[in-house]
């Protein structure tokens, strides 16, 4: 379902998903309608809301601006029913910035119960109370003394909910940083995708058995995402130990430097590679071509329209990182070369086939054909 862009923060959109209508329903009807609520209850819990969801999106902003430190681009923020999620670029490798990304949210929340704790200790002296249970026979008191000590609590399990050693919480990438050094990344990445879904299940049990149905919704988000990220890193490991030099295309060597404009319709048209006696000087991208060509070639020359600025990239580097690359750069074809020699050319198409690959080698898949195969042999020995 498509979210919606209700804001900008530091360049990072802010969007809500549909679903967080839910938490209109349940304000509406938990201060409006169940009970004696009145209009002034039912504004109490809007206003409750507002800045409860305010802390999530605190704490989100948290990540973001770390990432973005960090030079990494921030998609937008965006609110569910359940919480919030920084949906960021990519994760960091090393550790250390992912510690610092992943830590900042929770930080954010301690620095707002922190400077909360001041005002909560005066309030609670002045009104004589003598326990911590004193504060929390007012939490749900529709009054400014509920609505403090409401969101102090609020922030506290912000915290505490999002420090639970599982993904896809704060917690379970802080286990994934602390364990990529000794085991790797994409082990520690399936450590915690497995803590995560050990907790959703228990979490799914005893949200049943209180019933209290939100927490069985909770861990299914859990697991959706822990599943996602899990695959995620494992298809990024392996594109990782791919060399984009397997999957160029030497597409006849490009194209040279003082062929007419026409050679390139040869086969179609598409991107090529300008090459000078083996070596790389451009590229000829298709949409010019096009453009060039409207009405006739005219004896036009290559050298003419070609793209004299392009980003090459090396027989040995990887899958991933050329992607990476061509991303940045909003390119759809790069040159390979080896040692300043054209090797061929490497496209989005080609990066897709690479995925498709990669998705067909999983090992869930590889049991579903190992499965089928079986079949197969047990349904030709009947015939």
């Amino acid at each position: 379902m498509q979210s919606y862009t209700i804001g900008r923060i530091h360049g990072i959109d802010l969007r809500v998903h549909p679903t967080f209508a839910l938490v209109f329903v349940w304000v509406i009807y938990h201060f409006g309608i169940s009970g004696n609520n009145s209009f002034g209850t039912l504004l109490y819990g809007v206003i409750l809301m507002a800045l409860v969801f305010g802390c999530v999106v605190l704490h989100e902003l948290g990540h973001s601006l770390m990432a973005q430190e960090y030079g990494i681009r921030v998609r937008n923020i965006t609110l569910f029913p359940f919480g919030g999620a920084a949906f960021i670029e990519q994760m960091p490798m090393r550790p250390r910035s992912e510690f610092m990304i992943t830590i900042a949210g929770p930080a954010v929340n301690v620095a707002i119960a922190a400077t909360m704790l001041p005002l909560l200790f005066l309030y609670g002296v002045v009104r004589g109370y003598e326990s911590f249970g004193d504060y929390l026979n007012y939490l749900d008191s529709v009054a400014p003394s509920g609505l403090l000590i409401y969101i102090f609590f609020a922030n506290v399990m912000i915290v505490l909910f999002n420090l639970i050693p599982a993904f896809p919480m704060d917690g379970g990438r802080l286990v994934r940083a602390g364990l990529t050094r000794i085991i790797g990344r994409e082990r520690a990445t399936s450590l915690a995708v497995w803590l995560g879904l050990a907790v959703s299940i228990a979490m799914a049990i005893f949200g049943i058995w209180i019933r209290e149905f939100t927490l069985p919704l909770i861990a299914i988000f859990m697991v959706v995402v822990a599943y996602s990220e899990g695959k995620a890193v494992r298809l990024e490991s392996s594109m990782r130990r791919l060399r984009v030099g397997q999957f160029a295309l030497w597409d006849s060597g490009g194209i040279a430097v003082t062929a007419p404009l026409a050679a390139a319709l040869r086969g179609g048209p598409r991107d090529l590679v300008v090459t000078d006696h083996g070596e790389v000087v451009g590229m000829l991208w298709r949409q010019d071509v096009l453009k060039a060509i409207n009405g006739g070639p005219g004896g036009r020359m290559v050298s003419e329209i070609m793209d004299p600025e392009f980003i090459a990239v090396g027989i040995g580097d990887s899958v991933y990182d050329v992607q990476q690359i061509m991303h940045a750069a909003n390119r759809w074809a790069v040159p390979v070369v080896d040692g300043g020699q054209y090797r061929g050319i490497y496209t989005v198409d080609r990066f897709v086939h690479v995925y498709r690959h990669l998705n067909a080698q999983s090992p869930q898949r590889r049991r579903v054909a190992n499965i089928r195969e079986q079949l197969n042999n047990a349904f030709r020995g009947v015939r």
